[in-house]
């Protein structure tokens, strides 16, 4: 696998190979936005961005073992993959189950193995040409193009509430009501959006998003029929090296009007008792996730109730650290983590059973992981949230937000909270 390096300008090349990337029917984008993040953006960033192209082979899933499927597709082949994980994979992992409706009815799992991966850190693009008659129409065709600009019009879609208002209040009494009897402690109550989004533009979808929220783990990536759009800010897993690394959040508050009034939302999260409180619940559950697989003593939270502002919201984020035991295999250091503590809750079996009594939607992709699989097995994986997912066959689309509800919560400010997070996708697609 031969590799080839350009000094590129990290400004213009974001939009140039979003455009080359159209050319072919599946891609996956990988953004960090390194240029607006670098003070606020998480350490252990491998690529500014990464991108896949075309299709040299797919793993074949056997309902009821995606994760040995994935496993051995790796073993044998030691390659880069790049898919997702949808959250109803939770059900192949414990004894669970899904009943709600399946509005987008897109496969649990996607996974393949590309033709080209291209790679940017800095000023610097590296291609990986796994058909190396594309390696150098690759490089000329996106270095060359004349115009960066991504045509970002496209129709104003019908939003419909699936959850009302009426309906929130009521589960969140349900819900604070198994806390008080003791059976969980947390758990994340989400609520979905639906729309249809005929003759849509995706790539223009995505820059518009990526616009107003320019997250550190944002993607665009269309499969076969699935379509993802996503403003993710958060970490589920990164394997790098023998070392994994988990940063979940949980914590949220508004930007505020002007330099001073945001300190103050800064400082308000950074002392609120709830959020906190929530925070440190769900890093003790990625504690225990990952001591599943760790060598002894390995766990490591390495920063606690950290405060990282974004365009949208400031969150509450910690970080979670293992060192991968030498014995263990490493799709189940995801697998035994899946689905991720923070779009839970705790205890993590009894919430997922009480999410499935009372969310009204299947969830499916959402609070799935998206990333890569590279050849020695090193992994990134986000959390898919502050994202749209689109069947394209018949251009059905979804986005869920959802907040933690614990004894001292408020109904009111959580359905707030939930809004807060969708307002940027409201934004985009209205």
């Amino acid at each position: 696998m031969n590799q080839l390096s350009v000094e590129i300008h990290p400004g213009e090349i974001r939009n140039k190979l979003l455009n080359y990337s159209q050319q072919f029917e599946t891609c996956f984008f990988y953004d960090s936005n390194a240029d607006v993040n670098n003070a606020t953006t998480f350490s252990y960033r491998s690529y500014d961005i990464l991108l896949a192209l075309g299709v040299k082979s797919t793993v074949h899933f056997i309902n009821g073992q995606h994760f040995k499927d994935l496993q051995d597709y790796q073993n044998v082949h030691q390659t880069w993959l790049f898919g997702y994980l949808s959250y109803d994979l939770k059900n192949e992992i414990e004894d669970l189950s899904s009943q709600n409706i399946d509005e987008l009815a897109l496969p649990l799992a996607q996974f393949v193995e590309p033709q080209i991966v291209i790679a940017i850190k800095g000023s610097k693009m590296e291609v990986i040409a796994i058909d190396e008659k594309m390696q150098p129409l690759a490089i000329s065709a996106i270095i060359e193009q004349q115009s960066a600009i991504i045509n970002e019009v496209y129709p104003s879609a019908t939003i419909h509430h699936k959850t009302s208002k009426e309906s929130y209040f009521k589960s969140f009494e349900q819900f604070q009501q198994q806390i008080a009897y003791g059976n969980i402690y947390e758990v994340n109550y989400c609520i979905a959006f639906e729309t249809e989004v005929n003759h849509f533009n995706y790539i223009g979808l995505y820059t518009a998003l990526n616009k107003i929220s320019k997250a550190p783990f944002s993607a665009y990536a269309k499969v076969n029929n699935t379509v993802i759009v996503s403003a993710s800010p958060e970490r589920f897993l990164k394997k790098e090296g023998c070392k994994l690394i988990s940063q979940p959040i949980k914590g949220t508050a508004k930007r505020g009007q002007n330099v001073l009034d945001d300190e103050q939302q800064i400082n308000n999260l950074r002392a609120n008792a709830k959020e906190r409180s929530e925070n440190v619940m769900i890093t003790d559950l990625v504690r225990n996730d990952l001591s599943k697989h760790a060598a002894r003593n390995s766990v490591i939270v390495e920063e606690l109730f950290g405060i990282y502002s974004f365009k949208q919201v400031h969150q509450m984020i910690s970080t979670v650290t293992a060192k991968l035991d030498k014995e263990t295999n490493y799709i189940n250091a995801i697998k035994d983590a899946f689905p991720m503590g923070s779009m839970t809750g705790a205890p993590k079996i009894m919430a997922m059973k009480l999410i499935e009594q009372h969310e009204q939607m299947m969830r499916g992709l959402y609070s799935g992981a998206l990333g890569y699989i590279d050849p020695n097995h090193n992994y990134d994986f986000n959390v898919l949230i502050r994202s749209v997912i689109i069947n394209q066959t018949t251009n059905k689309a979804q986005f869920c937000v959802g907040s933690a509800i614990t004894a001292n919560a408020n109904a009111e400010d959580e359905y707030q909270e939930c809004l807060l997070k969708a307002n940027a996708l409201f934004k985009v697609l209205s």
